[in-house]
């Protein structure tokens, strides 16, 4: 079952993976536009937002699988 500190947990990991998705998004149609200064720029702009995103992605999903192996390892056995 649920808790409210697994339900934010989740939320913020599925916020987490949406933002990557997005910037993955924006990543691909950025490699088609390189050519040039300034698609150059923005496509290591992106590639940057990218390498964040991942680890914030990445930080959610530990904070989640901590609380979930907590969760187990407190659950009364059924």
């Amino acid at each position: 079952m649920p808790t409210a500190e697994s339900a934010a947990a989740f939320a913020k990991l599925t916020e987490k993976r949406a933002r990557l998705n997005e910037v993955s998004r924006q990543l691909h149609d950025a490699m088609d536009n390189r050519s040039g200064v300034e698609g150059e720029r923005r496509y290591r702009e992106l590639q940057a937002e990218w390498d964040e995103a991942l680890r914030e992605m990445q930080a959610a999903m530990d904070e989640f699988s901590a609380i979930i192996k907590r969760l187990d390892s407190t659950a009364e056995p059924t």
